[in-house]
């Protein structure tokens, strides 16, 4: 009963942010045996709630939010490139999966092709470590590429393929790293959304974007709950509930939030931990 009232607020609320693209691989050599404790438990959602859909905001609308607001491109905020041959487990893996998402949402949506480019390379590397297998997602390169100067074509392409690994890794029993993957897009997300806050002028619109991230969270929190007995899970569930409780504490006048400077310097100094630790882990 309580997850089939998730899945109906899920469904009612896809309007605010964020992340994914990928499956879990599963080796069984007796070298990746002491990583046992790294590897998310592959318990299905359907053994603990009824089918979900995709139940938060892609990363693209808020990346979107963030162009229509004014903000610039910041090349420097992204997590590099480079760093994508650094994540091994499957913790690190599905999580930067997520912030990678968010990336290149945020590149594709301000038009830039060289990074979208680079950062759709390291969704695919991620992928591939994660051995996700779907029709649309082997396309998804070549799809991309063709439509790299079509701005609708490939928020149309990124969107699906968001939507589809989600569906998919749910129906294959990866309901914990799909989750895993959402948090990544919504630390990343919400990350370059105060990242841009405090470098624009003019961001009444993205603090309101940033204040509608409370909604986001109350969905993706009880996801997270649900796989709080593995301890890589349990881990950012802890750090997302101090996120949780500022905006708890958050002031609302005639049911909107009042981002005040204070919770806004508040929430800006945990996402910018929690990102750091998540983009570093290994």
């Amino acid at each position: 009963m309580k997850q089939k009232t998730l899945s109906l607020l899920a469904s009612m609320l896809l309007a605010a942010v964020f992340s994914l693209i990928i499956i879990s691989c599963g080796n069984e050599s007796d070298d990746q045996q002491n990583d046992d404790s790294d590897l998310i438990e592959e318990t299905t959602v359907m053994e603990k709630a009824d089918k979900l859909v995709y139940p938060l905001p892609t990363p693209l609308e808020v990346t979107e939010m963030l162009n229509k607001a004014g903000a610039a491109y910041i090349l420097d905020i992204a997590n590099g490139p480079e760093n994508v041959a650094k994540y091994f487990t499957e913790i690190s893996k599905a999580l930067n999966l997520g912030v990678y998402g968010a990336d290149l949402s945020y590149a594709s949506t301000y038009n830039k092709t060289q990074e979208t480019n680079n950062y759709l390379a390291c969704t695919i590397t991620l992928r591939d470590g994660l051995a996700i297998e779907t029709p649309y997602n082997s396309g998804l390169l070549e799809r991309v590429e063709a439509n790299i100067d079509n701005k609708d074509s490939i928020y149309n392409i990124l969107t699906t393929s968001f939507h589809e690994t989600f569906e998919y890794l749910n129906d294959n029993g990866k309901g914990a790293v799909s989750v895993m993957i959402l948090a990544g897009g919504w630390i990343e997300g919400l990350y370059l959304s105060t990242e841009l806050a405090f470098l624009t002028e003019n961001n009444a619109e993205i603090l309101k974007g940033i204040a509608d991230q409370k909604e986001t969270l109350k969905i993706l929190m009880p996801l997270i709950e649900t796989y709080k007995e593995n301890e890589n899970v349990n881990e950012i569930l802890k750090e997302l509930r101090v996120i949780e409780t500022i905006y708890s504490e958050i002031p609302e006048k005639d049911g909107v939030i009042e981002l005040t400077e204070e919770y806004f310097n508040k929430i800006k100094m945990e996402i910018d931990n929690l990102r750091k630790k998540t983009v570093e882990t290994t």
